[in-house]
C-alpha cells in the first residue's frame, strides 16, 4: 500500500463515492433491477455487458471479465496510477484531499511538437478573423447567422492568402520536415506555402480535446473545393474521431442521448439552436471505432444523416454494421434532400425541434424505405415485401410490440394478421446479453480451490484454518490469492473483501480473480460440507504432482542408486495419502 495516503482513508474516500456515479461520468448506464449495465470500455462491446453494483460497490463485465472497484475503474479509463484515480474520485466526491501525484497528463505526447504547430496554427488563425483583414469572412460567417458567440464556441478562424503561418513556425524552431508533416503547409520548387488560403478555418478536435486538423471553407469566390480538409496524419485519423465529442460526451450522458449527424456544420447548427447532444462523423461511413465510441456516450441513439440518397444509405450501413441492439436506436429523415444544417435554416428551429422530439423507430424506418420500390398492385412485389419484414418482426422481443408491428404491415399490404403471424418464427431461444466466460473444463481441484478461496472469503475461521492445515493450492494465481488474504487477515485481523480490493491497488488479476469467486452460488448443502474434504482434494493434487514429478525423475536416471532413492520416495508419498 502505498505511504501517499493512509490505508484507512482511502478505503473512506470509497465508501463516500457512489460507483454508480462516478462511472455514469464515463459510460451511460442503465438501471435493471438492483444493478446498473452499460457498455463495457474495455473491449468491444455493442450490448451492455458490465454490471455496476451499489451493494458490492463492484464492477464487472461478464464479458471481457474486467472488474475492481471505483478505483480500478477510473485508473483502467484513464490509463492512470492508482494514486491518480484515489485523487480523481476524491474530487469527483467532493472530497478535499492532499495526495502527491506526478500530475503527468492523461493525453499521449508522443507527437507533442505536432500538437504544438496545431495549436500554433489554431490561435493564428482565430486572431486572423478579428483584424481589418476578417471583415469579409465575419461578414460571410453573420450572413449564415453564425454569429460571435458560435465563432467563440467552435474557435473559427481565418487563414490569411500568404505564408505568413510557415514563417511563424519556422521561426519558432519548427523543420520544414516537421511542418510538411502536420500537413499544414507543403513544399514546391524548394519553397513552402502555406495549404490554406483565404479560407475560414473550423478546428479539428481529438476526443480529449486538442486541435488536431483543420476544415478550410472558401467565402469570397467560387472553388471547385468548397471546402480542404486536412489530409491524415500521425495524429489525425477520420475515422477515430467524433466531431464535437469533448464537448457532448457529458451532455449526451445528461440528456441520455446522442444525435449523430455527418458534417460539422450539421454541429455547429444544431448547437446554435440549443441542441448540444450532438457529434459529427465528417462524412465518413461510421466506422468500427466511432460506433464503439457513439454506443458508449449514451443509452439512446439518432440517427439524422442527411436527406438525400447518401444520407439513407449511410443510415442503412450503420443498422447493418452497428445495429445490434435495435431497442436504442431512434432515427430522423430530413425531407426535400436537405442536411440539417440546411434544414434548418430552410425550415426554421420549430420544425427541426419537432423532427428531434418525433424520431422513428428502426422497423418503421425500414418499413418505409423498403416499400419505396414496391408495387402494391402487384402480389409477387408485396408478398416479397412481407418476406423481407418477417426478419425485423422476428427481431422484436417484446410481444405487445410485435403485434403492434404486425398490424402496421398488414393495414400497408391489405394482408390478413394472422397469415403474416403464420410466417413469423417463435423466439424462444432469446439471446442471453450476460454470458460470464467460465471454463467449462474446471477438474475437481480447480474446483476444491475455488470452493476453499470462497469459504475463506465469507468465514475469517476459515483463513486461519487454510494456512494451519493447507497452504498450498494448485494453480499459482489461487495460491497468490490464498496467500495475499492469509497476509491481510495477519495485519488487520479482519477481512472485508471491499476494503481487501482497495488493499491490491492495481493486481487486477487477483482482483478480477476474487470478484468472479465471491460471485460463484453455492447451495446451503454444499456450503455446509467439511473443509477438509477439499483439503483432501487439494492434498491429493500436491501428492501427484509430486509422484508426476518423481516418475520423470526416474525415467530420466541412469544411475541405480538414485534409481532406487527415487522409487522409495513415491512410495512413502503413496502411503502418506492413504492414510
Amino acid at each position: 500500500m502505498t505511504n501517499n495516503i493512509p490505508y484507512d482513508e482511502i478505503i473512506s474516500i470509497q465508501r463516500k463515492a457512489n460507483i454508480v456515479d462516478i462511472i455514469r461520468d464515463y459510460v451511460p448506464l442503465v438501471q435493471k433491477g438492483k444493478n446498473y449495465f452499460g457498455i463495457c470500455p474495455f473491449h468491444d462491446d455493442h450490448n451492455p455487458s458490465m454490471s455496476v453494483s451499489t451493494d458490492k460497490q463492484i464492477y464487472k463485465c461478464f464479458v471481457c471479465g474486467n472488474s475492481g472497484n471505483v478505483f480500478n475503474f477510473v485508473m483502467e479509463y484513464e490509463k492512470i496510477s492508482f494514486m491518480q484515480a484515489v485523487k480523481i474520485v476524491a474530487e469527483k466526491t467532493g472530497i478535499d484531499i492532499d495526495i502527491k501525484t506526478d500530475n503527468k497528463t492523461y493525453i499521449d505526447n508522443t507527437y507533442h511538437r505536432l500538437y504544438d504547430i496545431y495549436d500554433i496554427a489554431y490561435k493564428f488563425y482565430q486572431n486572423n478573423l478579428n483584424t481589418t483583414y476578417g471583415k469579409a469572412a465575419k461578414k460571410y460567417l453573420t450572413d449564415r447567422q453564425i454569429d460571435d458567440s458560435i465563432i467563440k464556441e467552435f474557435n473559427i478562424g481565418l487563414s490569411p492568402n500568404d505564408s505568413e503561418l510557415y514563417n511563424i513556425l519556422n521561426k519558432k524552431g519548427f523543420t520544414d520536415n516537421e511542418i510538411i508533416e502536420s500537413a499544414i503547409c507543403y513544399k514546391s520548387s524548394n519553397n513552402m506555402y502555406d495549404i490554406y488560403k483565404n479560407r475560414i478555418m473550423f478546428p479539428l478536435y481529438n476526443l480529449q480535446g486538442q486541435v488536431i486538423g483543420f476544415s478550410g471553407r472558401v467565402y469570397d469566390k467560387a472553388s471547385e473545393n468548397k471546402y480542404i480538409n486536412t489530409k491524415e496524419t500521425k495524429i489525425f485519423k477520420k475515422g477515430e474521431l467524433l466531431y464535437n465529442y469533448h464537448n457532448a460526451k457529458a451532455l449526451a450522458r445528461k440528456e441520455k442521448s446522442i444525435i449523430i449527424v455527418e458534417g460539422f456544420m450539421d454541429v455547429i447548427r444544431l448547437w446554435s439552436i440549443g441542441i448540444k447532444n450532438v457529434v459529427a462523423t465528417m462524412g465518413t461511413a461510421v466506422t468500427k471505432f466511432q460506433a464503439n465510441l457513439i454506443n458508449k456516450m449514451a443509452p439512446n441513439i439518432i440517427l439524422m444523416f442527411d436527406g438525400d440518397e447518401a444520407g439513407n444509405k449511410a443510415t442503412q450501413s450503420y443498422l447493418e454494421n452497428f445495429g445490434n441492439n435495435m431497442d436504442n436506436i431512434k432515427i430522423v429523415r430530413l425531407e426535400d434532400n436537405l442536411d440539417p444544417d440546411e434544414y434548418i435554416l430552410q425550415k426554421g428551429k420549430d420544425k427541426m425541434l419537432y423532427h428531434l422530439s418525433h424520431p422513428i423507430n428502426v422497423y418503421d424506418y425500414k418499413l418505409n424505405s423498403l416499400k419505396e420500390n414496391i408495387d402494391f398492385s402487384n402480389g409477387k412485389d408485396i408478398s416479397n415485401y412481407i418476406n423481407l419484414m418477417i426478419p425485423e418482426i422476428e427481431k422484436v422481443d417484446d410481444d405487445i410490440v410485435r403485434d403492434i408491428e404486425i398490424t402496421k404491415l398488414s393495414n400497408l399490404t391489405n394482408v390478413d394478421k394472422e397469415i403474416i403471424k403464420s410466417k413469423i418464427k417463435t423466439n424462444t431461444n432469446k439471446e442471453i446479453k450476460y454470458k460470464e466466460k467460465r471454463n467449462v473444463k474446471s477438474n475437481k481441484y480447480e474446483k476444491a480451490s475455488k470452493y476453499i478461496l470462497y469459504r475463506m472469503i465469507h468465514d475469517t475461521n476459515m483463513i486461519l484454518y487454510y494456512f494451519d492445515n493447507l497452504s498450498y493450492l494448485p494453480d499459482e494465481l489461487d495460491r497468490k490469492l490464498a496467500n495475499e488474504i492469509v497476509l491481510y487477515y495477519k495485519k488487520f485481523n479482519s477481512f472485508n473483501i471491499n476494503d481487501f480490493v482497495i488493499y491490491l491497488e492495481a493486481k487486477k488479476d487477483l482482483i478480477n480473480l476474487i470478484i468472479n469467486i465471491d460471485d460463484l452460488n453455492y447451495t446451503k448443502e454444499e456450503l455446509e460440507d467439511s473443509i477438509d474434504n477439499y483439503f483432501n482434494v487439494i492434498k491429493e493434487s500436491l501428492y501427484n504432482n509430486q509422484i508426476n514429478k518423481l516418475t520423470n525423475q526416474l525415467k530420466n536416471e541412469t544411475n541405480e542408486i538414485k534409481r532406487k532413492e527415487i522409487a522409495q520416495q513415491i512410495v512413502e508419498i503413496k502411503m502418506k495419502e492413504s492414510k
